[in-house]
């Protein structure tokens, strides 16, 4: 009888498994770097300063520290409500194409602060409370020295230039390896000159100060296209080619007392992550916030979104953000559709206004808002959505 020989064994046939790739945000590193600085004296005019911002990789933010310092002060020194954030008078960040961010210095504080989860919350005369234990001022992050005193009018403070909305998914990243598409950075210095409307001082100190400005330029590598362990890596963003503006529009139509205003909204056409109204009555933030408006409509097209007074907006701001804004100052964000406050955001919120053709505040003033020099400044967080983007 025959007997078999051994048989041929074969591994069974497994499908191959599909090819993970490393995502950007796992694949990038942060980095930063130090950009060129600016100082000189403060003078009685504005000093226009715009420096190309060398850089590579992708652009994140740009942080800027300014300090001024004087000496020999004998002038009991005070301050614009809007001080010291408004010594810079412009901060403009822009390709060739166009400008991404272009605020006054106040208003990008303001920015900061709806931003905060994003950055930092910046130590102010506020949150520092009397400037003793346990939360004395680091004078390196924050100071304003007001008074008689030989240093009375210096001061120092930090702001953050927004490009990405945050670090979690780096929407609005932009690309900053080509050599002939430069950015640049527009940091304007305010005059120093004492003004019952500011920009700086009420009284100014009895020598104009000295200034720097710091600027640290935040940014994101550009992958390999293999990661250490052999893995395939993307090189781009999901959401690149969406661009993230925060500008700011003075209204059209002026507060009235005694009047209801329709304030239109000239920026339509892009995504809006949030808007911030910035009311002024009689040149001050703290007049609008006595005489506050009694009613609030904001109408996007047809619909009316939100119907309510000044008191509603500041509570649910401080039920958002958890702190108090300035006096003047309303915030309308879709910031909270993740948790209960403010802060990295999913974008189920948005207000897509690409179809748009009319929206407004429509605004009731008491009688007591006054008619001269009154004003309502919007400042809007929107992104441009890219034809590439995976968001």
């Amino acid at each position: 009888m025959a007997v078999a020989g051994p048989q041929l064994q074969t591994p069974p046939v497994t499908a191959t498994p599909q090819e993970k790739v490393v995502p950007f945000r796992q694949a990038t590193i942060e980095r930063s770097d130090i950009l060129t600085p600016d100082s000189g004296s403060v003078s009685t005019s504005t000093q226009r300063i715009e420096r190309t911002v060398e850089g590579s990789g992708f652009a994140f933010a740009i942080l800027l520290k300014m300090a001024v310092v004087t000496s020999g002060n004998s002038a009991a020194v005070a301050y614009y409500e809007d001080a010291p954030w408004s010594a810079l008078d412009t901060v403009v960040f822009r390709d060739v194409n166009g400008e991404l961010v272009n605020l006054a210095g106040y208003d990008l504080y303001i920015a900061n602060l709806i931003n905060h989860y994003y950055g930092l919350f910046w130590p102010d005369g506020t949150t520092l409370g009397s400037g003793t234990a346990p939360v004395a001022p680091n004078t390196n992050l924050y100071l304003l020295t007001s008074g008689s005193g030989a240093t009375g009018g210096s001061f120092t403070f930090w702001l953050r230039v927004p490009i990405a909305t945050n670090r979690r998914d780096l929407t609005g990243l932009v690309g900053n390896q080509d050599r002939a598409q430069k950015y640049s950075l527009r940091n304007d210095i305010a005059s120093g000159g004492a003004a019952s409307s500011g920009p700086i001082y009420t009284t100014a100190p009895t020598a104009q100060g000295t200034y720097s400005v710091t600027k640290f330029y935040e940014s994101y590598s550009v992958p390999l296209p293999m990661s250490p362990m052999g893995q395939r890596q993307e090189s781009l963003p999901p959401s690149f080619g969406t661009l993230h503006f925060t500008t700011a529009t003075l209204s059209d139509a002026a507060p009235l007392g005694g009047s209801v205003v329709n304030h239109y909204l000239r920026r339509l056409g892009n995504t809006v992550r949030w808007m911030a109204l910035v009311l002024r009555s009689n040149n001050t933030r703290a007049n609008a916030d006595t005489n506050q408006p009694s009613s609030i409509q904001m109408k996007i097209g047809d619909d009316i979104l939100f119907n309510e007074n000044y008191d509603y907006r500041r509570a649910r701001m401080y039920e958002n953000f958890g702190f108090e804004f300035p006096k003047g100052v309303l915030v309308y964000d879709t910031l909270h559709d993740f948790d209960r406050g403010a802060g990295w955001e999913i974008g189920y919120d948005y207000w897509h206004t690409q179809a748009i053709v009319n929206a407004q505040f429509m605004i009731t003033y008491p009688a007591g808002f006054g008619s001269t020099a009154n004003s309502l400044k919007i400042i809007t967080d929107d992104l441009q959505l890219g034809a590439f983007s995976r968001r």
